[in-house]
């Protein structure tokens, strides 16, 4: 005769899944999981935690940039922020990815960032030299400047999605950023458009601004540029297909 045999309890199909609480970005990634609210109220809790990481992803930019004295700071922060404000509310520990990434990518961060500082002052060189002119040279140099200050901002804007997502040295890199306003107009538009709303709103609301923008800066441009780059990447990948 058999012993009867303990019945078992079936377990439930919408049971979590164990986690691996020995990773603390796993951990980190559960906990925002479960403080996820459904309904119309977890849409209000979203949208102000997207709000809140706007503030943070720029206090992130500025403390990185005063890290490394500025002029070796803003390279290494500009990339790390661009890597928290591409993930944004998917991100569950956006402090630790932001130092993270700032120390791990100082040296080639610098190194790539180093041609926009002179271009930053051939500019300032030259809107000191407009002052300094007038009549119809004047109104030439005036125009160039505003053309490259322009290119200038495009590329600045595609900076630290192209450095993420491409290993490439100083010439390569710049020859790709230096190209991008013409590979993608339509989205070079869409990064002056960008560009002008903060202006407007720095003059209009200089705090929000202060507080927001460069996280707001690197998240609008960094999906922008993350868009351009996957196009072209999909068109050089059908190119070497078809040969």
């Amino acid at each position: 005769m058999t012993a009867p045999t303990t019945p078992t309890t079936p377990t439930s199909p919408t049971s979590p899944a164990p986690r691996d609480d020995a990773d603390p970005r796993a951990r980190a990634a559960g906990a925002v999981a479960d403080a996820e609210v459904p309904g119309w109220a977890g849409g209000v809790m979203l949208a102000l935690r997207w709000a809140t990481l706007l503030v943070e992803v720029s206090a992130m930019v500025a403390l990185g940039t005063l890290a490394g004295g500025v002029l070796l700071g803003l390279g290494p922060a500009l990339r790390a922020g661009g890597l928290v404000a591409g993930r944004m509310t998917a991100e569950p520990a956006p402090w630790r990815t932001f130092w993270r990434g700032w120390r791990g990518g100082f040296g080639r961060a610098n190194a790539l960032f180093a041609p926009a500082w002179a271009v930053a002052a051939l500019l300032w060189f030259d809107a000191a030299a407009v002052g300094l002119l007038d009549g119809p040279a004047r109104a030439v140099l005036q125009a160039g400047v505003l053309v490259v200050a322009a290119w200038g901002v495009v590329v600045l804007a595609c900076w630290p999605a192209v450095v993420t997502r491409y290993d490439r040295g100083p010439a390569a890199t710049w020859r790709l950023l230096l190209l991008l306003p013409l590979l993608g107009p339509a989205t070079s538009l869409a990064v002056l458009v960008v560009a002008a709303v903060l202006l407007v709103t720095a003059w209009a609301l200089p705090l929000l601004a202060v507080l927001a923008a460069p996280g707001f800066w690197l998240w609008a441009t960094g999906r922008l540029a993350a868009d351009r780059l996957d196009r072209i990447d999909a068109q050089v990948a059908g190119g070497a297909a078809t040969r």
